[in-house]
């Protein structure tokens, strides 16, 4: 999808010079690639917080927790 954005010379050279990437397309799109997963992150960490139990945690670990084993 073609768009056309104004973003800041400095910000998208200071872009290009960090990554070394080639092009302006391709920093942008590191940009919103980097972003997206980001918020899906953000969203993975926060339905884990809800959950009654850490699904990483060996059995051992759950029983010094004091949770039951099923």
């Amino acid at each position: 999808m073609a768009t056309t954005v104004e973003i800041p010379d400095e910000v998208l050279n200071e872009a290009l010079r960090l990554t070394g990437l080639p092009t302006k397309k391709a920093v942008i799109n590191l940009a919103m690639a980097e972003l997206v997963q980001g918020y899906r992150q953000r969203e993975a960490l926060a339905r884990w917080k809800r959950m009654d139990h850490n699904p990483l945690l060996t059995e051992e670990e759950l029983a010094a927790e004091g949770r039951p084993l099923e």
